[in-house]
């Protein structure tokens, strides 16, 4: 077993000599951390798409751009790690298919805690939403090796996933919590009382 440390650098080292600038290199050695953190095959997904080529992949440049077939997922990671933050890209785009796609999770899990935001990705083969509280849903137990005709929707908006009974009932359960206020409770120091001590 190997230390996070050692994978960090080892897969931060791996990217350099494979050609990514050092600053991409650093925040794949951080990606592929976090993954092996969180028990998913974050290195043997690396070490796949090192296989590809990188120089063989497309790079996400611009989220309109009319290619996005074969995209690198560390590319597509970082576009929308440095460009989620402009509330103009808030919205669902499609793309053909991707590479690797487990390794775009760390990214976008970082920007989602650093702006606030919901990633939804939907394809026939996975469905995944990463929120700001970093928790992930997935609904398979692994992620597939590519990634075919996927739509990712960038959002500010929680969703609810209680009913409006369960809110009713807790939030007149929590009333029961609150000091009828009356002038004598207020005398005898229930509530704010009379004066302003702050």
């Amino acid at each position: 077993m190997h230390s996070l440390y050692e994978i960090e650098t080892t897969i931060k080292r791996s990217s350099r000599a494979e050609g990514l600038s050092w600053g991409v290199s650093e925040e794949t050695g951080k990606a592929v951390r976090m993954l092996e953190q969180s028990e998913f095959q974050g290195l043997e997904s690396f070490r796949r798409l090192i296989g590809l080529g990188l120089n063989n992949l497309n790079k996400l440049l611009d989220v309109d751009q009319s290619n996005t077939r074969n995209l690198c997922p560390i590319h597509f990671g970082i576009f929308f790690l440095d460009q989620s933050h402009n509330k103009e890209l808030h919205r669902t785009y499609n793309f053909k298919n991707i590479n690797e796609p487990l390794l775009i999770v760390p990214f976008l899990s970082k920007s989602a805690k650093k702006n606030l935001l919901y990633f939804h990705l939907k394809s026939p083969d996975l469905n995944f939403t990463i929120t700001p509280g970093g928790i992930y849903f997935i609904n398979q137990n692994f992620f597939p090796k590519n990634l075919t005709d996927f739509s990712l929707t960038i959002s500010t908006n929680r969703k609810s996933k209680y009913t409006q009974s369960s809110w009713d009932y807790l939030y007149k359960l929590s009333l029961d919590t609150f000091v009828e206020e009356t002038e004598e409770k207020k005398i005898s120091g229930a509530g704010a009382g009379l004066t302003d001590n702050d």
